[in-house]
């Protein structure tokens, strides 16, 4: 008996939605929309943290970067006035490390250029043509045995070019493809800031796996010799010291290196560091707290279009209960309980807004993975964002419901009769 009861309430509601699919439909815009939204959200957010998770995986986990400010690379916070009058690390302090036994490899670094969007940009022509936001790293000719540098094609700079401030680079496979095309670039000259310089080598090809699809580091990254860069860029007085640890002895390099530089900084042992301690996957943390902020602004951007769907629902809800009076009356006539009326337009506000639901998710999957298509950006399939989703659009229609609802069930039977 339950379940006939049942079924004729589904049959009932099914109706009520095909006899207005117009009114229906307009009533399920800011569900769908809602729901779209944190399908889309939670799978592109998902795809970023994944992606940030094997890039963190990837990324030489036995490097530990000394740098003058507390973190390395893009920071959402200012640096405080402590932290910009601290003393640069020289490369007399990166020859000191270098000579330690616990470290494998260790090579001092300065930036131009920025590893995020920037208005300061680097400028890379040859040809004609110019490369596209390009990092400029000064380094020593060790490097690619303190990170994983992978040549394509030609080779990294030697010992002899970097002494003798030779102006030799190491380009990007990004700069390579937008500067020369097809043309090999080994051999090829390219102006960096104006000043020229020979290709002697190329990074290879992006995975596109990189936190952001293709846009990986090693597309725009520029390798010079160190002394090179402190010939053409005397204005660059930070640099930062790369040291690689052996497997599994990360904690003791970091602790010999943190003491040495500590005593060539005339730290006293009551005394915090004046310089900040990184490990590589650090560097990731920021973009993990960047992916977790946009989800905690978003998402209450699409429980509000979620509100104002319920508001919708509301509204129509009420509107089909005064249409139907006649037929509540009717109903209640010939046996029909409160519940049971109760039960019947609580259903059918939950359906109307769980079908909402099912639809909106569907289009935030489809545009996110068309994202992901389009531009290589991550995306992934998390649960959550379908399980939430599905279960707000219904809770929605379950508090939107229950007042018109509420009130068919407690209509009069004979007055709501008489309203034929």
């Amino acid at each position: 008996m339950n379940w006939q009861r049942t079924t004729d309430t589904w049959q009932t509601v099914i109706d009520s939605i095909r006899g207005n699919k117009l009114r229906s439909a307009l009533t399920l815009t800011g569900v769908i929309v809602g729901t779209a939204v944190v399908a889309l959200v939670g799978a592109v957010l998902t795809g970023l943290s994944q992606r940030v998770q094997e890039a963190s995986e990837k990324s030489a986990p036995n490097v530990i970067y000394f740098t003058k400010q507390a973190r390395i690379g893009p920071s959402l916070q200012q640096p405080t006035a402590e932290e910009r009058q601290r003393k640069d690390f020289t490369l007399e302090d990166a020859i000191a490390v270098s000579q330690l036994s616990s470290p494998q490899a260790v090579s001092p670094q300065k930036v131009r250029g920025s590893y995020g969007p920037s208005a300061d940009i680097p400028k890379v022509t040859a040809r004609s043509r110019e490369g596209i936001n390009p990092l400029i790293l000064g380094v020593w000719e060790n490097y690619p045995s303190v990170i994983n540098v992978s040549i394509e094609k030609g080779r990294f700079f030697t010992e002899t070019e970097r002494r003798a401030r030779a102006s030799v680079a190491v380009i990007g496979f990004g700069i390579a493809k937008q500067i020369f095309e097809d043309l090999e670039p080994v051999g090829e000259d390219i102006k960096i800031d104006g000043k020229l310089f020979r290709v002697i080598g190329v990074l290879g090809q992006s995975t596109g796996e990189g936190v952001i699809g293709s846009d990986e580091l090693d597309e725009r990254t520029i390798y010079i010799p160190f002394e090179t860069s402190e010939k053409f860029y005397p204005e660059i007085e930070e640099t930062l010291i790369a040291v690689r640890a052996p497997n599994g002895r990360v904690d003791e390099v970091t602790d010999e290196v943190t003491f040495l530089l500590r005593q060539r900084r005339g730290l006293k042992s009551s005394d915090a560091n004046n310089f900040g301690v990184n490990r590589s996957e650090q560097v990731f943390e920021l973009v993990d707290d960047v992916i977790s902020g946009l989800g905690v602004v978003v998402v209450p951007i699409a429980l509000a279009s979620l509100f104002v769907g319920g508001v919708g629902v509301m509204n129509i809800m009420l509107v089909s209960v005064k249409e139907r009076t006649a037929e509540i009356g009717i109903r209640r006539a010939l046996g029909a309980t409160r519940s049971g009326i109760l039960s019947q337009f609580l259903i059918e506000a939950m359906t109307l807004t769980g079908l909402g639901g099912i639809i909106g998710i569907a289009v935030g999957l489809v545009l996110a993975f068309a994202v992901r298509a389009i531009i290589s950006f991550p995306a992934a399939v998390p649960f959550w964002a379908i399980a939430a989703g599905f279960g707000a659009s219904v809770m929605v229609g379950l508090a939107a419901g229950f007042y018109p609802a509420l009130k068919a069930s407690r209509l009069d039977p004979a007055e709501a009769m008489r309203r034929t």
